[in-house]
């Protein structure tokens, strides 16, 4: 964990793990079929190989099922290259329907260039992705961040963004990414709709960040009610009574 002026640092132990052999001969043929999203990782990808061909190959089949295909780039450095990882990622774009990508993740691993929302409605245009999703983070320091995001819907042509949640009281960032993937997934597979979307994974991130351990324990009506107290106007109760 971090203080100022001491970044927080990731250390990953996966190398040789058992998920590292998994193949799909092992999963049951009918998961293709039962599936309605499919959503897996670049930190998947880079585990092994052996995992990252298995993964593929998944995406093709839930896609050929009907499924819809959601992916997070999710680059971490200390994993692989930027070269391997753009030359598989590049492999799978055109199969993905709801794509998570990063600012930092467009300009480097991707060598892309532009604004955000150019970016983000670039990848759109060229690989067919119906809605591509980014967070934004304002680091003040390691225990306090301001946090939004940006979801471009290509169906609209349009961009979906809320204020940010500000002076977040951070007691442990890690997982807050994948929150706000399972805010947003919900908003979208519920409701499709990605201004909706976007509040559930703007909460669900937030609040993770304040909850130490890799998991959030919110339940949907705590969910509910942050989207509420954010969006209000009026008084705002400091305690649930």
């Amino acid at each position: 964990m971090g203080v100022a002026p001491r970044k927080p640092s990731i250390i990953y132990d996966r190398q040789n793990s058992s998920f590292s052999g998994i193949d799909s001969a092992q999963l049951p043929d009918d998961i293709y079929e039962k599936t309605a999203c499919f959503h897996t990782s670049g930190i998947t990808l880079a585990l092994s190989e052996n995992v990252r061909e298995t993964a593929v190959e998944m995406i093709g089949r839930f896609r050929a099922a009907g499924a819809r295909i959601s992916f997070d780039v999710n680059y971490r450095a200390n994993l692989w290259s930027e070269e391997k990882a753009r030359e598989t990622i590049e492999r799978i774009l055109p199969l993905i329907d709801i794509l998570f990508i990063s600012e930092e993740t467009c300009r480097r691993m991707m060598g892309m260039s532009g604004t955000l929302k150019e970016m983000m409605k670039k990848l759109s245009e060229v690989c067919s992705i119906e809605r591509v999703c980014s967070t934004m983070r304002t680091v003040k320091s390691p225990k306090k961040h301001d946090f939004t995001s940006l979801i471009y819907d290509a169906a609209a042509d349009r961009y979906c963004e809320e204020n940010p949640y500000t002076d977040i009281d951070v007691i442990d960032r890690i997982g807050s990414g994948d929150a706000y993937v399972a805010g947003v997934l919900y908003g979208l597979l519920h409701f499709d709709d990605p201004m909706r979307a976007l509040q559930y994974g703007n909460a669900a991130s937030s609040v993770k960040n304040t909850i130490p351990g890799d998991l959030p324990s919110s339940d949907l009506a705590e969910i509910e009610g942050i989207i509420r107290n954010h969006n209000a106007t009026g008084y705002v109760s400091e305690l649930n009574r």
